[in-house]
């Protein structure tokens, strides 16, 4: 009688210990989820915060910057989901929808023809890499219906000429570099690439403008050059045809009897 009472609280014990360990792994999987999610918007809200310090080196729509701003939020409000006792999370959520509310009231955005140069390749390189993560997030949050189609089509075009900027000063600076070699060949090709690609561009700003007008002066230039060059290497061939035929008259000239 008593040995299967024992058995049966062994069973029990067993049974208990395994339930309890079972508990144990799903609250364990259960908090490894909730910091695999949260280390995931952590990742959102830095890369984010990164882009914005580069509203100082180049313009941000009103739109650009609240698009930015509202996918800090949506990261803060599943964290908060994740971990509803945050005070420090929650005090992030409140500081954005304030920053939002600033700029949907008082931001004035610079004027679109303002593009200050990158001074060195390894500053356009950064640039570049930071419109090309913009233009990331925008396809993303363009995919989950955060933004409409008109309004993405628009940053994204926006952003497509910010690329072509960058791009135009470092092609422009290789340019100059090639005419001052003498290399008109290669800068000829590439001003006539430039020219063309602005040529369909039917909404340049000032700045497009202007870096067309001149890469059409620079082009005139090395035109002017080549024309200049080969006249005077004309000149020289007809310099020394005559110095030849000068050089036959005299050697078959009559000669003097003396």
């Amino acid at each position: 009688m008593l040995f299967p009472l024992i058995l049966s609280l062994i069973a029990l014990l067993l049974f208990v210990l395994i339930g309890y360990n079972m508990i144990q792994q799903y609250k364990q999987k259960i908090e490894a989820e909730r910091r695999i999610a949260i280390s995931k918007q952590r990742a959102v809200i830095t890369e984010v915060d990164e882009l914005l310090l580069n509203a100082t080196r180049m313009p941000f729509s009103k739109s650009l910057l609240l698009i930015l701003q509202n996918r800090i939020r949506n990261a803060l409000m599943r964290m908060v989901k994740s971990s509803p006792d945050s005070l420090q999370i929650r005090e992030h959520l409140k500081n954005t929808d304030a920053q939002i509310e600033q700029v949907r009231t008082n931001y004035t955005p610079p004027d679109e023809s303002i593009f200050r140069t990158p001074e060195t390749d390894k500053e356009a390189l950064q640039l570049l890499q930071v419109t090309k993560k913009i233009r990331a997030v925008l396809r993303s949050e363009h995919a989950k219906g955060k933004i409409n189609t008109e309004i993405f089509v628009s940053e994204d075009h926006r952003i497509e000429l910010m690329q072509l900027k960058i791009n135009l000063e470092n092609s422009i600076k290789r340019i100059i570099n090639a005419k001052m070699s003498k290399q008109f060949g290669s800068a000829n090709q590439m001003i006539n690439k430039l020219i063309s690609i602005l040529d369909n561009i039917p909404d340049k700003d000032s700045y497009l403008e202007k870096k067309q007008l001149q890469l059409l002066e620079t082009k005139n230039e090395i035109k002017s050059y080549l024309v200049k060059h080969s006249d005077k290497e004309l000149e020289a061939i007809r310099a020394k045809e005559k110095e030849k035929k000068d050089d036959l008259d005299v050697i078959f000239q009559d000669k003097k009897k003396w």
